[in-house]
């Protein structure tokens, strides 16, 4: 920190860790609140155990890949989450059927509907995902001033 100002490459990573939280926060809440459900198809799938004595929906990491179809354009997305789901992996040529939201007017915004559901995130769900849009927000607003400052 040559002057006291920050590496600009490490402003770069740290402005782009929170455009991404941004991001994400801002998916999950529009696609539950304006999203609409079609019927896709998982293309893989994979789970790992992290801790066997975690708590509930953390005791594992999720992968999966999938494709649905809106207005009979193919569309793909993936996603990892945290959960207590252990379905086995996907064998060749076994197909398995997955509900995934997506935006209406924008149908590249796409996640498995149960992890947007709203109902299933619950109070404290949605509380999280508005702190880490404000948070993130807040902490742009305060590199980018500190930046300046220096």
């Amino acid at each position: 920190m040559k002057n006291g100002r920050i590496n600009p490459a490490i402003l770069v990573i740290i402005a782009a860790c929170l455009l991404y939280a941004v991001y994400n926060s801002v998916s999950i809440l529009a696609l539950g609140l304006f999203g609409e459900t079609a019927v896709g198809t998982l293309t893989s799938y994979s789970t790992r155990i992290d801790d066997s004595r975690a708590p509930s929906n953390e005791s594992r990491t999720v992968t999966k890949g999938y494709r649905f179809s809106v207005d009979g354009i193919e569309y793909k997305g993936h996603s990892t989450y945290k959960s207590d789901e252990a379905w086995p992996n996907l064998k060749e040529g076994e197909r398995r059927i997955e509900l995934i939201s997506y935006l209406p007017f924008f149908p590249r915004v796409n996640k498995p509907s149960h992890i947007v559901d709203l109902g299933e995130l619950g109070v404290a769900g949605v509380f999280h995902y508005v702190v880490t849009i404000l948070g993130s927000v807040g902490l742009f607003w305060v590199l980018k001033r500190e930046n300046r400052r220096k």
